[in-house]
Order: C-alpha cells, then structure tokens, then sequence
C-alpha cells in the first residue's frame, strides 16, 4: 500500500532490531511481569509512544513486531495469573471475535494460501490483544485516571521531542527504523511524527486524550494545574504534526463535549443530523460526501483524494463485497492508498467484514448509552459521554484515514478499556 501507510508496509516481512530497541522491550517485558495488577498497562503505553512499530524479529516469515511481542507476553501474564476472573462477557467482547474470526478467514481466501490468514491473524493478535488487555485492566474511572495521569506525563518528553524535531528538521527516532530521518515537509510546513508512523497518526493518537483532560479538569480528581501542562505539551505535539485529520479531531471532541447538555435530546438531534444529510445529498450536485473534499483546514489537506475513495468504492462494490480484493490501484489515480478504515475493512474482508466492524462499534455506543440510563451519578454519566466523545471522534476520524503502526493497537486498548467502564462498579477508587 502506497501513500500514507507505505512508510508501514516497508518494513514488512523484515527483521529490524536496534539494541535500544530491544533494551527497551526487555525492560518493558520485565515491568510488566513485576507491576501490580494496577500499573501493568504502564510498560505497554511507554512501548507504544517511544519505539517504531518497524522494530521486530521475523521467525518462520511471521512477523513479531515489539509492540506485538509484549501484548502476547502481557495476555499470558493475564491467562497464568487468572485476572480475567471475575470480568463479565459483553456484546462487543463477542463481536469483535466474530469479527476477527471473518476477517482472518476471508483474508486467506483473498490471498489464496496460508499466507493471507498469517497477515490477518498477526493484525488480529494487536487489535484483539489489545481489546482485551484494556477489558482486563481497566476496571472503573480510578484505572482510566492513572492512564491519562501516565500519558499526561509523557507527552511533556513526547513535546519536547516533537518541538527539537522541529527546530532540526530531523527525527531522532529514524535510528529505529521505520519513520524517516529527514521530517516530511508540506506546503513548506514540517510534519513532525516521532516514533509514529505517519505524522497523522502520531496526531490522531494524542488528539484523542484531550477529551480525557477535560474530563478530569471538571472531576478534579487530577490537580488542574497538571491538566493544564498536560494539555498544553499535547496540542504542542498535535499541532507540529501540522496534518488536517487530528485538528478536525479536536473539532469533532469540542462539539461531542458541548452537546453534553443536550443529551437527553441525542435522539432528536441525531434524526435531525441524518435528515441534513440526506436533503444535502438531494440537493447537492455531488454526492453529500464530496464535502470530505472541501476540508483543508491545514493547508495541502488531500480530502479531494478521501471524496473520491469513498465514490469508486461505491462504483466497484462488485469487485470486493465478498471477500476483499487484493488492490485498488485500478480505482484511480493514488488511489492504492486506502485512507478511509471503513473501506479498508471492507477491502480486507468483504462487505460481511466491514459490517462486523460498524457492529462492533455501535455495540460500545449502545453499551454507554444503556449504562448512562441506569445510573443516577452525575460524575458517572459525564465520564461515560467522554468515553463516547472519544469514539466519535475516532469514527469521524475513520472517513479521512485508516489506522496502522502504534495505532492499532493504542485505538482497540482504549475500546476495551470502554468497555469496562460502560459496566464497571459507580464506586471507583
């Protein structure tokens, strides 16, 4: 795949090990297994953040990248030490194996051989892993806040880092492998990314704690003067990737945290948005999601290429309803670069696949909306709409780029961890 997610798919298939690199996971794997049940998604946040998902050992012409490496280590620990005692089975703990399950069968039927379905399981054991490391623990609003408290922290290094990437025009983190030396420049603007693949995802990755910040400033669990440098180092970071998708991101969080207000009237508003849709679809001369090619909020934004992803997919839905389809190339003109996660599942696993994908979700949604009708707390049902803030924008996010690298797993980690505090205890620490 070209484009956005070519930088990823370069280092494919090929062992690429540093020796901070494997210092760094060593150390990891060894906080791992020593933390208390608390602290154990700590080493996982800290491999995430600070090494390239380019760093990994091939055996057997499997890959193993670090990050995969030390969520197959962490779901032993789980299993060995039984810590899944006690969690409750839900609705997306079910869909996302139904999901997996398809896409890893009809990846293999697209590929024709073994090989597909090595690919797609190798993908599943980041996003599955990952889904159920956050069910596993994350347990109430205490868990989340140690998280953010971590990641607060971090993005201060994290923002420093970004800002000498800046200044210098090159990025440190290249001696691993998988990001470039020299920073990406667009439109004479340099696109800081770090240890990310892409500066985009680096973007979309911290964007999408912001909304946790506001959480914790009205709660007050965290003191504000900490939210407050943490919010600043990470629109530091967000900003320097100097990319469209995470400041639209940002937008998209502020509107979901404004309507909070309004949520008891989400079924009006939610029929009134559908309804805009569809009238500006009618009168529109192009087809309503034309609009993804009117945003440039960063100036040299591609969303022209978005809009017309989501049209040929559309036209040539005979040709990857089924099982996928091995290339898009023909589509048009860059479009082998699938920035759109929709379309990417469905190009991956058939039309079955991508619906799977969009149950999974919704189910999550449904999961927060049904326990914001049962609870009384105020606090309760505000940390709840922030977790659905945070998917929103991720969903919103999904029409404009696809994930890969670090972000796969970072995204299905924070779904579990959802998970669990749309059916955790009220009463947290």
């Amino acid at each position: 795949m070209s484009g956005i997610a070519g930088t990823s798919a370069a280092w494919a298939g090929t062992t690429t090990v540093h020796p901070l690199g494997v210092l760094a996971l060593l150390v990891c794997i060894i906080a791992m297994l020593k933390l208390p049940r608390s602290k154990a998604l700590i080493p996982l946040l800290v491999l995430l953040v600070f090494i390239p998902s380019a760093q990994r050992v091939v055996i057997l012409s499997i890959d193993f990248s670090f990050i995969r490496i030390l969520i197959l280590i962490t779901i032993a620990r789980i299993f060995v030490r039984n810590e899944r005692r006690g969690i409750a089975t839900t609705s997306p703990d079910r869909l996302i194996l139904i999901w997996a399950g398809w896409s890893i069968f009809a990846y293999g039927a697209l590929i024709g051989d073994i090989s597909g379905v090595i690919t797609r399981t190798g993908y599943m054991i980041e996003a599955v892993g990952a889904y159920y490391i956050g069910r596993t623990y994350i347990k109430n609003r205490y868990d989340i806040q140690q998280m953010i408290i971590v990641l607060g922290w971090i993005s201060i290094i994290v923002a420093f880092l970004f800002l000498i990437e800046r200044a210098s025009g090159r990025n440190m983190f290249s001696i691993f492998g998988g990001v470039p030396e020299i920073t990406l420049i667009r439109d004479g603007r340099l696109r800081c990314q770090g240890p990310f693949s892409h500066p985009i995802m680096a973007g979309v990755f911290w964007a999408s704690i912001l909304p946790w910040y506001v959480a914790f400033w009205f709660n007050k669990t965290i003191p504000r003067w900490k939210i407050m440098v943490f919010s600043i180092a990470t629109l530091l970071i967000v900003l320097n990737t100097a990319s469209s998708t995470p400041v639209m991101a940002i937008l998209f969080s502020i509107i979901g945290l404004l309507l909070f207000k309004a949520r008891k009237r989400m079924q009006l508003i939610r029929w009134i948005s559908l309804a805009t849709i569809f009238l500006l679809h009618l009168v529109m001369t192009k087809p309503v999601w034309h609009l993804l090619a009117r945003i440039d909020v960063v100036s040299g934004s591609t969303g022209w290429h978005r809009y017309f992803l989501i049209d040929k997919a559309i036209e040539n839905i005979d040709e990857w309803w089924l099982v996928g389809i091995l290339s898009t190339r023909h589509w048009g003109r860059g479009l082998g670069d699938i920035t759109n996660q929709f379309i990417l599942e469905g190009v991956r696993s058939g039309l079955l696949g991508m619906i799977l994908f969009i149950l999974f979700l919704w189910s999550i949604f449904t999961l927060l909306g049904k326990r914001m009708k049962k609870t009384d707390s105020y606090n309760e049902i505000w940390f709840l709409w922030v977790a659905g803030v945070v998917l929103f924008m991720h969903i919103a996010g999904f029409f404009a780029v696809s994930y890969f690298g670090q972000l796969v797993a970072a995204f299905f980690l924070f779904l579990g961890a959802t998970v669990s505090l749309a059916i955790a205890n009220t009463k947290s620490k």
